[in-house]
């Protein structure tokens, strides 16, 4: 594993130390939040020193790497405390993604101890691997002192990489440590705070959504994923639960605007953070001119794992909308430095467009067990600091202020996800009847961005050709790396130089187009019209789930919409508590419209 001495000044102690601090402070205070259920600080504490005995009466050792896998929900917070407690470092595994997934992780990262609800132990059960399912009361109630440095790792997070797989990026405690001490004269952290933790245990948002909270004596309330998925209750949560801090990548953020637009509630907010990938201009901007520019802050954070969540800090104005060519990302965070290189490693001027290099104590380690790789993209400055090149492309023109323009590689940013489309690829391309697949990320007018795969096909495309493959993709890699639709073809366009026009790509899928039909005599015909218009792609399979079929919260929301409009048909999303898939949509619809015609 790779190791820094990335010393950060002041560094108060282990971030499950400084957590106990509060604890000590604050025994009575809601620390977790989810659904009915809820835990004091002094609970958390006690459960989470239970959870670390437990590890290190299984054998478990300071700088380790021990897996973790739970849904979200308060068990999650205790056990992500549970394993920083007994000195090792979370490394976060989704029950839900395809085995093979797990086994990479597993396998890559040589994990020996996997904490996991009881329902997901069975997930981990193979050679070598002890699994302590956890059950709240097991354990030692004593209070555990495992000491852990300013580089002891807190965490691994395997994100995609422009190998083909995935890599397990390692962060530090003191590079967590100084991201809050150095953000909180923009932010004034405080106990009074509540943070919505609304993503991913194994998204970095998660890190901040979480420590925001508990290194400060506030409140994070964990949103249970279906929530997420529905723009109208999450909203409906963070004005029920009095968030104050809020973090959202701008494609989830249009739904929670479309929300707020429709629903208009008052709202506890202080700060609304967006970042994970480009900024939509034109959402921020009606967000703006609704809730106006201080109450809450809307600002706009560049980052990335390898840097610790956050680099750059900048809160929108419409003026700065008004006036911006490319994506505002800020000032770096004050302990951070960043410079633009050309392709020989010289800065570039102002006004210039380079690729963004990032110094300082918020670098991480390194990745997991890949010392050729972390040698290619971390290094030294000149000043000695250590550095990551993070093949993102800025431009500045005051020398102050950065703008993000965009990868400087095929590397995708979608849903916050950095995706490397080479995974889905290399997957299509097993497949005995294709070649050269190309995955592209496309921006429908008016519709949600999602990927699509295109292929060579030697013996002829068909539908069920098509729909195979995506299914292949499926069982293999996480949904937000699957591609939504598959389009074979006989050749592809090239460009003067000869190789894949990726553009021309792009503009053919686009201009295909569906419309809905003018009578709605046929519900099922009218819904999958609609389906493909709001998606702005062809269906594919009846009964695949739709999120993992990239549709998104905002596309549910304007297929809802289309509904009402077309089919005077109001649509409850109760229906689809157990899933969602076109199948099921088109018969809830049906009865819904059978029983307003009186059928």
């Amino acid at each position: 594993m790779a190791t820094s001495a990335n010393a950060a000044p002041g560094f108060r102690g282990g971030l499950h130390e400084v957590f106990r601090a509060q604890a000590r402070a604050l025994p009575s205070r809601t620390a977790v939040e989810c659904g009915e259920e809820s835990l004091t600080y002094q609970e958390l504490d006690a459960r989470s020193d239970r959870l670390a005995g437990s590890l290190i009466a299984a054998g478990a050792t300071p700088g380790e790497i021990v897996g973790l896998s739970f849904p979200r929900g308060t068990d999650l917070v205790v056990a992500v405390l549970g394993v920083l407690k007994a000195g090792a470092a979370y490394l976060p595994i989704d029950a839900d993604h395809p085995a093979p997934r797990i086994e990479y992780l597993v396998e890559h990262s040589q994990v020996r101890r996997v904490v996991a609800a009881p329902e997901l132990a069975k997930v981990f059960d193979r050679p070598g691997i002890t699994v302590l399912p956890y059950e709240r009361g097991a354990g030692d109630p004593g209070p555990i002192q495992v000491a852990v440095r300013v580089d002891s790792p807190a965490y691994v997070i395997y994100t995609s990489g422009t190998t083909g797989r995935p890599h397990g990026v390692v962060v530090q405690h003191g590079n967590v440590d100084r991201l809050f001490r150095e953000t909180r004269p923009w932010f004034g952290f405080g106990e009074d705070d509540v943070w919505a933790m609304s993503h991913s245990i194994a998204f970095d948002f998660s890190v901040w959504e979480l420590w925001g909270a508990l290194l400060h004596g506030g409140k994070v309330v964990v949103v249970p994923a279906a929530t997420t998925r529905a723009p109208e209750r999450f909203y409906e949560l963070v004005a029920a639960k009095r968030v104050t801090v809020l973090s959202q990548t701008p494609t989830a953020f249009r739904a929670f605007d479309a929300a707020d637009a429709r629903l208009g509630a008052d709202l506890a907010l202080r700060h609304v953070v967006l970042g994970g990938e480009a900024l939509d201009e034109d959402v921020a901007a009606a967000w703006l001119s609704r809730r106006g520019e201080s109450k809450p802050r809307l600002a706009n954070m560049y980052g990335i794992t390898e840097t610790t969540v956050h680099v750059t800090y900048r809160p929108l104005t419409l003026d700065l909308l008004g006036v911006a060519d490319h994506s505002p990302i800020g000032v770096p965070i004050p302990d951070l430095a960043i410079r633009l290189l050309d392709e020989r490693g010289q800065p570039v001027g102002r006004g210039e467009i380079g690729e963004i290099h990032v110094s300082g104590p918020g670098v991480a380690a390194g990745y997991l067990h890949d010392p050729d790789r972390t040698a290619a993209r971390f290094s030294r400055s000149g000043a000695g600091e250590p550095t990551y090149r993070t093949g993102d492309l800025g431009v500045t023109y005051d020398g102050t202020e950065y703008f993000f323009v965009g990868r400087a590689d095929n590397q995708i940013k979608l849903h916050g996800y950095r995706i490397d489309p080479g995974e889905a690829e290399a997957v299509a391309d097993e497949h005995p009847g294709l070649s050269n697949s190309v995955v592209l990320k496309v921006s429908p007018p008016g519709g949600e961005p999602h990927l699509v795969l295109f292929a060579l096909c030697r013996n002829g495309s068909t539908p069920e050709l098509g729909e195979a493959v995506l299914a292949r993709i499926r069982a293999a890699l996480p949904a937000y790396l699957c591609p939504a639709q598959c389009v074979l073809l006989a050749e592809y366009p090239s460009n003067h130089n000869g190789k894949v026009d990726r553009e021309a790509l792009r503009k053919a899928y686009l201009a295909r187009d569906a419309s809905v039909p003018e009578s709605a005599e046929d519900p099922a015909e009218a819904v999958r019209a609609i389906w493909e218009q709001v998606l702005g792609r062809p269906a594919g399979s009846p009964d695949a789930d739709f999120f993992e079929d990239g549709g998104t919260s905002l596309d549910l929301v304007r297929i809802m919409q289309e509904t009402k409009k077309h089919l005077s048909v109001d649509v409850d999303l109760g229906a689809f508590a157990d899933g969602l898939s076109l199948d099921r949509y088109v018969a809830h619809v049906g009865e819904q419209f059978a029983a307003r015609k009186g059928i």
